[in-house]
């Protein structure tokens, strides 16, 4: 992902207040959050928090049009902690009429179990980490345990092509959390598996572009991640909200020379990006189900290296498919904005409008040179499925590989190695660390879900 490398430095003045400093932001929080919130600044929190009720209506205001738009009438909060949004979700008695907040520390459980005892029926209250969702995946396939379905007992299940099930609101700087969201839908598990739920998050301005940029901003940022999250996704810029309105606070990095990211790090650090992203309500139309892990290995794949060419490639699998390519006589279905009345001149540096998909959206004059990062991600997915109907394509070695891989993965025995199958390494990569440093509120959370 949209790595940080050793180059961006951390000076030891950056990771903590001065003593005036962190004398004022405790005198005016100290009764809301805990001392490890308030003592000192990390570099990019993986669980965030709206410092105060001033940002909580700020956000309110710039949520309120695609609120209106809504029809779902139940949400979760992540990471509640004092409840700042919480009042707003609640003063919407009419459309939201079941609320789940999960938190992830003990500090904030009791304030928000005495919401659940002034509204039983409609708030609901789980001691969890939905940001770490992956490992509780994990730990239930080690011992066959009921964490995840513990922790999503109170959200409700819809078809996936129905309307979404749920609208999930929260701050979230891990990276990791959205690999799993990709993982979800391609494996059909955990999260997605009860629906098509929306999520409005504030997130690290790195993340989002790497996510929503196209091919022209390079291969260093252009990678597996951001064609997948493009496929499965439709996603949606909103605002940008100032970084120092969350807690804990971000430090300070002094960008070098050495820095390969400068040109990403440097975009907005004071700011986290306000977006909504939801699974495609046509995406087993255009990729079904059966053949979504299909997919995901063919980018992952023929993604390991940047400058991998399609032909030499996909000859590997199907000798002699090379012609067919370079010869094709179907014309090209064009791509549309999927929120036309989305301006890309808003939009932050580097990232792209959300547009529709297609399986016939075909990359203009191929041929053996034509290298994988080339491709948007339409062009990508129509790849896929030229390559799925060729009639050699049930005996190739491509089924071979990629059983190989799911064979890793189900004996993987423990959360490195889950990691580094379900993530192929790819040449030349930054790893998660560099792309954003993360730091973890360490959550209370070892043990199981609690329901209120």
């Amino acid at each position: 992902m949209l790595p940080l490398r050793s180059g961006w430095r951390l000076g030891r003045s950056a990771a903590c207040f001065s003593s005036k400093a962190k004398r004022e932001l405790v005198a005016r929080y100290s009764g809301e959050y805990p001392e490890k919130l308030l003592s000192k600044k990390q570099k990019t929190p993986t669980h965030m928090y709206v410092a105060n009720a001033e940002t909580a209506q700020r956000i309110g205001q710039y949520l309120e049009p695609h609120l209106q738009q809504s029809s779902c009438d139940t949400v979760m909060e992540l990471n509640s902690g004092p409840g700042h949004f919480t009042r707003h979700l609640l003063d919407r008695e009419t459309q939201f009429r079941k609320i789940i907040l999960l938190e992830s520390m003990e500090y904030f459980m009791p304030r928000l179990h005495e919401l659940h005892t002034l509204y039983p029926e409609r708030v609901k209250v789980r001691h969890g980490d939905l940001v770490n969702l992956w490992k509780l995946v994990f730990m239930d396939k080690m011992d066959n345990g009921v964490r995840v379905a513990e922790l999503l007992h109170d959200v409700p299940q819809r078809p996936f092509t129905d309307d979404i099930n749920m609208l999930v609101f929260g701050a979230v700087g891990s990276y990791a959390f959205f690999k799993h969201l990709i993982n979800s839908l391609v494996f059909q598990t955990s999260l997605y598996n009860l629906g098509r739920c929306e999520m409005i998050l504030a997130m690290p301005p790195p993340i989002y572009i790497h996510l929503t940029c196209d091919n022209e901003v390079g291969y260093l940022i252009y990678r597996s991640t951001t064609v997948l999250f493009q496929i499965l996704f439709e996603h949606r810029f909103i605002a940008k909200v100032p970084r120092e309105d969350f807690l804990p606070l971000q430090a300070d990095y002094k960008l070098t020379k050495s820095s390969k990211l400068g040109k990403v790090r440097s975009i907005n650090p004071e700011y986290l990006y306000l977006v909504k992203f939801v699974p495609r309500r046509n995406l087993h139309e255009l990729c079904s189900p059966q053949d979504l892990i299909a997919l995901w290995f063919f980018i992952k794949q023929n993604y390991v290296s940047r400058r991998n060419r399609i032909i030499p490639n996909l000859e590997k699998w199907v000798p002699g498919c090379g012609p067919r390519l370079i010869i094709n006589p179907h014309a090209s279905e064009p791509i549309s904005p999927t929120y036309p009345d989305e301006s890309p001149l808003k939009l932050p540096q580097y990232t792209i409008q959300s547009t529709t998909m297609s399986t016939r959206d075909y990359f203009p004059g191929i041929n053996i040179y034509t290298q994988f990062g080339d491709l948007r991600p339409s062009q990508m997915l129509t790849l896929f499925r030229q390559f799925r109907q060729w009639p050699e394509y049930q005996e190739s070695s491509f089924l071979a590989s990629m059983e190989n891989a799911l064979l890793k993965l189900e004996t993987a025995n423990d959360e490195q190695s889950l990691e580094d199958v379900v993530n192929l390494p790819e040449e030349d990569d930054l790893g998660p660390e560099e792309l954003i440093e993360e730091d973890t509120v360490k959550p209370d959370t070892a043990k199981k879900a609690k329901a209120a």
